[in-house]
C-alpha cells in the first residue's frame, strides 16, 4: 500500500524479519532489474531501499511504533548507501 508520497508498506502476516527481509530484496532486486534510467542516480538506474520491521504485540501497542521502527530501518539503508535492505534492531 503506498504511504506517503515515495514510500510504501507491505504487510506480511505470518513472515518473520527473516522472512520479510527475503521479500523485500526480491522487491528491491525486480526494481533494479527494471532499469529504469535514473540520470541523477549513482546506480544510472532507479533504485529503492528498504526498511524491515517485524510486529511485536509487546513492544507495538500502536501501528506507529511498528512504522517508526521501519522508517527508522529505511534511512539506515539510505545512510549505508541506498539500494538495500535494512533489518530493524528492534526486529
Amino acid at each position: 500500500a503506498r504511504y506517503g508520497g515515495e514510500e510504501f508498506v507491505v504487510i506480511l502476516p505470518g513472515s518473520d524479519a527473516a522472512g520479510a527481509s527475503k521479500v523485500a530484496e526480491r522487491i528491491r532486486a525486480a526494481v533494479e532489474h527494471l532499469a529504469l534510467p535514473h540520470a541523477h542516480s549513482r546506480f544510472g538506474v532507479v533504485t529503492i531501499s528498504l526498511g524491515v520491521a517485524q510486529a511485536d504485540l509487546q513492544r507495538h501497542a500502536q501501528a506507529e511504533q511498528l512504522l517508526a521502527e521501519a522508517d527508522q530501518a529505511l534511512y539506515a539503508a539510505k545512510s549505508a548507501g541506498r539500494n538495500r535492505v535494512e533489518i530493524s534492531s528492534a526486529s
